[in-house]
C-alpha cells in the first residue's frame, strides 16, 4: 500500500517537473520590484538603501561585519534625512517672513564701536536698559494674563537697544502698543538729554518769535485794508447821494457783532515740562523704524476730550471730526497717550516721596517748627525714588479701597496743560509776588477794579487738580462704575502671587507689582475712554441772526382798504368846543343866588 502511494507521488512530480519550468528571472524582477516599493513617509526604498550600505560595507571592510551591519545602516539613514527647517530651496517661503528674518539678522549682531571723540564721557553715555528686560516684564505680564507675544518682546528690545544709539537719549521704558484698524502702534516713552531739551525750547522760541512778528504784520495790513475800504465807500456814497446835505434813504440796521470773546489760547508747556516732559517714539511694525511724536498743545487736549475716533496706523492720515482736530493723526495720537499717562500711570504707596527740605544749621526743633508754620508749603511738583522704600503686604496692595496705590503724574487741567496759565494777567506794577493782593492800597484796588471795567472781564478763578502722589481711592467713579479693579494673579502660590490693577476708565491699562520692589506700567488698548452711554457728536452752534429782531426788518402784511379808512378816521383831528360867554354866565349864577335866598326865607 505504501509503495503504492510512493510510486504514484513519484509519477505526478515527475509530471509536473515535466509541465513546469521554473521562471528565475521573472522571480528575480518581482523581488527586485518588491524591494524598490518606495516609502509612504519617506520616499526611500529597501533595495537602494541595502545598495548603499553594502557598498559601505565593501569599501571599508571591517571585521566582524555582522556586529555592525546595524550600525551602518543607521548612518547611511541620517546621512539621507534632511529637516524641514534646512529645506531654504526646496521649501517656500513668503516673502514677509524672509524680509523680517533679514530685519532681525542684523540687531542679532554686536552693534559695532562708535567713533572716537573728544566730547565728555558722560554725554556720551547711552540709556540703561536693565530695566528693560521685556522677557522678564513678559513673565509677569503673563502672570498677569496679558502681554505680548515673546518673539515681539524680544524684538522690540532689540529694537530699543538700537534706538538709544541713534537718539540722545537719557532713560526709555516700553509703554504699550495702541490697536489701530489698519496697522498697530508700538509706543515706547522716553526722556532726553537736558542739552536737547534747552536746543528744542530755544528753536521753539525762534519759532514763536516769528508767528508773533508774522501775526503783527497780519494785523497792520489788515486794519490799511479797513481803512482804505472806508474811505472808498464814504466817496462812493458821497458820489451817488450828493453830499451831506442831501436825503438819503433809510439805511438798513448796523450788522450784528458778536459779544462772546474767546479766551486767548495758552501756550504749549516747554519740552521737559508737564505734558512734554517724556518723549515717545512710535513704530507700526517689527521691520518698521522709530518716528518721533511733536509735542502736545492744550488745544489738541481739549479737541480730545470732545471727539471719539478710532486710529488707523497711518501717522499722517487726516482727523475729520467735529469739533476739527488741530493735526493729523500723529498729533492726535500723542494727546491720547498724555491723556492715557495722565490718568493710569501709578505706583505703590511709598514709592515715589518728595524729600525733606534741610533748614539752617544751629535752628532747633521749635524754631524749625514756627519757620514751617510762617513759610508757606510750595507746590510739589517733582519727586524722587523712596531709596528706604518697603513694600506694602500684598493684602495691603489687593485692598480694594486703592488706598496704596497713588498716581505719580501729574493731572491735566481742564485747561489743557498741567499748570494754570492766566489769559488776563494784571498790567505790570500791579498783583506781583503772591503776596501783593493783600497788600494792594485803595489806590491800587481801584485801579485793578477800572482795569477788569475797561476790559469787560471778570476776574478768572485759577484751574486747580489734585497734587501729585494722590491715593486712587480719591477717584470719581462714572455713574457707579469703579475706577479702578485690582485682583491677585494666583490664590494658591500666595508667596509667588503678584498685584493686578486695571483702569476701568481706560480699558487697557494695567499695573502690576511683585511682592518685591518691582512694578511696571503697561497699555494694551484701542487708545479711547470708557464712555458710559452712546457717544453723541457735539451738536453744531445755533445759526447767528443777520439782524436783530424788530419792526424794521419784520415782514409785515399790507393793511386793507376798510383798515386803512378806519385808521384815517381815528386820526381825524377832534372838533374845538364853544366856550360860554362870560357875562351871561354871572347873571345865571346871581339868579340862581336869588332864588337859594328866598327858599331858604
Amino acid at each position: 500500500m505504501i509503495g503504492d502511494y510512493d510510486i504514484q507521488d513519484a509519477e505526478e512530480r515527475k509530471m509536473v517537473s515535466d509541465t513546469q519550468i521554473p521562471a528565475y528571472e521573472s522571480e528575480f524582477m518581482n523581488a527586485k520590484m518588491f524591494l524598490q516599493l518606495a516609502s509612504t513617509n519617506t520616499g526611500d526604498n529597501l533595495y537602494d538603501h541595502l545598495c548603499e550600505t553594502l557598498n559601505k560595507i565593501l569599501a571599508e571592510r571591517p571585521l566582524n561585519v555582522i556586529d555592525f551591519f546595524e550600525e551602518y545602516s543607521r548612518r547611511i539613514k541620517e546621512k539621507r534625512y534632511k529637516p524641514q527647517t534646512d529645506h531654504l530651496e526646496d521649501i517656500y517661503i513668503p516673502p514677509s517672513s524672509f524680509a523680517l528674518a533679514n530685519t532681525i539678522i542684523p540687531m542679532l549682531k554686536p552693534l559695532p564701536p562708535g567713533e572716537p571723540s573728544t566730547v565728555d564721557p558722560a554725554d556720551l553715555e547711552v540709556a540703561d536698559m536693565s530695566q528693560n528686560n521685556m522677557l522678564q516684564l513678559l513673565y509677569y505680564f503673563e502672570h498677569c494674563g496679558l502681554g505680548l507675544p515673546r518673539p515681539e518682546m524680544f524684538y522690540i528690545m532689540l529694537s530699543m537697544r538700537k534706538l538709544i544709539y541713534k537718539e540722545p537719549i537719557s532713560s526709555i521704558r516700553f509703554w504699550g502698543r495702541i490697536f489701530g484698524t489698519l496697522k498697530n502702534y508700538n509706543i515706547v516713552e522716553c526722556e532726553l538729554k537736558n542739552e536737547e531739551y534747552i536746543k528744542r525750547n530755544e528753536t521753539y522760541q525762534l519759532l514763536q518769535l516769528d508767528e508773533v512778528k508774522h501775526h503783527d504784520e497780519e494785523n497792520e495790513e489788515l486794519l490799511e485794508e479797513n481803512r482804505i475800504r472806508k474811505a472808498l465807500d464814504e466817496i462812493a456814497r458821497v458820489q451817488q447821494f450828493g453830499g451831506e446835505g442831501s436825503k438819503y434813504p433809510r439805511q438798513l440796521p448796523p450788522e450784528p457783532k458778536s459779544l462772546y470773546e474767546e479766551l486767548p489760547e495758552p501756550p504749549s508747556e516747554p519740552s521737559g515740562v508737564g505734558l512734554n516732559r517724556m518723549v515717545y517714539y512710535v513704530s507700526t511694525g517689527i521691520e518698521e523704524p522709530w518716528c518721533q511724536l511733536p509735542d502736545v498743545t492744550p488745544k489738541q487736549i481739549r479737541t480730545c476730550r470732545q471727539v471719539y475716533k478710532s486710529f488707523t496706523g497711518n501717522l499722517e492720515e487726516p482727523v475729520l471730526t467735529y469739533p476739527e482736530f488741530p493735526g493729523k493723526e500723529k498729533e492726535y495720537l500723542r494727546a491720547q497717550i498724555a491723556r492715557i499717562t495722565s490718568g493710569t500711570q501709578i505706583s505703590p504707596l511709598g514709592y515715589f516721596t518728595f524729600g525733606e527740605e534741610e533748614l539752617g544749621e544751629g535752628a532747633g526743633d521749635e524754631e524749625a517748627e514756627e519757620e514751617a508754620e510762617e513759610v508757606p508749603e510750595p507746590s510739589k511738583t517733582a519727586f524722587i525714588k523712596n531709596s528706604k522704600y518697603e513694600p506694602p503686604p500684598l493684602k495691603d496692595l489687593l485692598d480694594p479701597s486703592m488706598s496704596f496705590w497713588v498716581h505719580h503724574t501729574p493731572f491735566i487741567l481742564p485747561q489743557g496743560r498741567t499748570t494754570w496759565w492766566n489769559p488776563y494777567p494784571l498790567p505790570e506794577g500791579l498783583g506781583e509776588g503772591a503776596d501783593e493782593e493783600s497788600k494792594l492800597g485803595e489806590a491800587e484796588e481801584e485801579e485793578v477794579d477800572d482795569y477788569d471795567l475797561k476790559k469787560g472781564r471778570l476776574s478768572i478763578e485759577p484751574e486747580t487738580g489734585p497734587p501729585l502722589l494722590t491715593p486712587l481711592s480719591e477717584d470719581a467713579a462714572v455713574e457707579a462704575v469703579p475706577p479702578w479693579s485690582v485682583r491677585c494673579s494666583s490664590n494658591i502660590m500666595d508667596d509667588f502671587a503678584i498685584a493686578v490693577v486695571r483702569s476701568n476708565l481706560w480699558p487697557g491699562a494695567y499695573c502690576f507689582s511683585t511682592q518685591g520692589k518691582l512694578f511696571q506700567n503697561i497699555y494694551l488698548g484701542f487708545g479711547l475712554k470708557y464712555m458710559e452711554h452712546n457717544f453723541s457728536p457735539m451738536p453744531l452752534p445755533p445759526v447767528q441772526q443777520e439782524y436783530p429782531t424788530g419792526a424794521e426788518i419784520m415782514e409785515i402784511a399790507d393793511p386793507t382798504g376798510a383798515e386803512e379808512e378806519k385808521w384815517r378816521v381815528d386820526h381825524l383831528p377832534k372838533p374845538q368846543e364853544e366856550l360860554p360867554v362870560i357875562g351871561e354866565e354871572l347873571g345865571e349864577g346871581e339868579e340862581e343866588e336869588e332864588e337859594e335866598m328866598e327858599y331858604d326865607d
